[in-house]
């Protein structure tokens, strides 16, 4: 069985593929940190509504109507 070919050699082959994993590895990392500034970006809107909401009051001395 013939051993198969490697452009450029062994060497070329491995920095090839070196080269494609640290691609890999930097889009991975660039799209992990965008993810965690928008959960934060959106943590702190969420933090921001939740303080300026209002409490409406509910008065039990009446009784509720549920009808449709």
């Amino acid at each position: 069985m013939p051993k198969s070919r490697k452009r450029g050699g062994e060497k070329a082959h491995r920095k090839r593929v070196q080269e494609r994993n640290n691609k890999i590895q930097n889009q991975r990392t660039k799209m992990q940190k965008l993810w965690e500034e928008e959960m934060m970006k959106r943590m702190q809107e969420m933090n921001s509504q939740s303080g300026s909401t209002e409490n409406e009051e509910i008065d039990e001395s009446q009784p509720l109507d549920l009808s449709v």
